[in-house]
């Protein structure tokens, strides 16, 4: 059998481990590549919020490429989905209340705006009570995002 991304020749072992271990046919490199990936995620995850895992899940379940604790250079973003140009930072209560937080925000995404960025805050809250409603919505920003890249692409 072939390795489900690279096409390489797999023995049997690595053919019985890879199922067993991702569900799909993976030559060792593939096998290896994997595992740091999953690293990776595990290393961003222990840097998120509850929120920010649950809203990234459900856009990458949506089909959206979206990235958890995408350092930008200058910071990290919540939730990011770079092909729409779109920053998603989920807000905890300090973030309305307190105003060097609030101006600190304003500075990032002051940041992300010149590099052509969009940075939607949304509250904890609302990911909270409401995830699949808002997740709705901003599928539609991301789609509108998109077509207007494809857009001015095509000009």
């Amino acid at each position: 059998m072939s390795c489900s991304k690279c096409n390489n020749i797999t023995s049997k072992k690595e053919l019985d481990y890879s199922i067993d271990n991702f569900g799909v046919i993976l030559c060792r490199a593939c096998q290896e590549n994997c595992l740091k990936l999953q690293e990776i995620f595990l290393k961003q995850k222990s840097r998120s919020t509850p929120e920010a895992i649950k809203l990234y899940t459900i856009l990458i379940k949506m089909g959206f490429n979206a990235k958890l604790e995408q350092w930008d250079g200058f910071k990290h973003i919540d939730v990011a989905i770079p092909e729409a140009k779109i920053n998603f930072e989920i807000d905890g209560m300090q973030h309305s209340y307190n105003e060097e937080q609030a101006l600190a925000d304003l500075k990032r995404t002051y940041y992300s705006f010149k590099k052509g960025y969009v940075t939607l805050h949304l509250p904890n809250k609302l990911i909270q009570e409401k995830p699949f409603e808002t997740a709705k919505y901003l599928k539609d920003v991301i789609e509108t995002s998109n077509q207007q890249i494809e857009d001015l692409n095509n000009k």
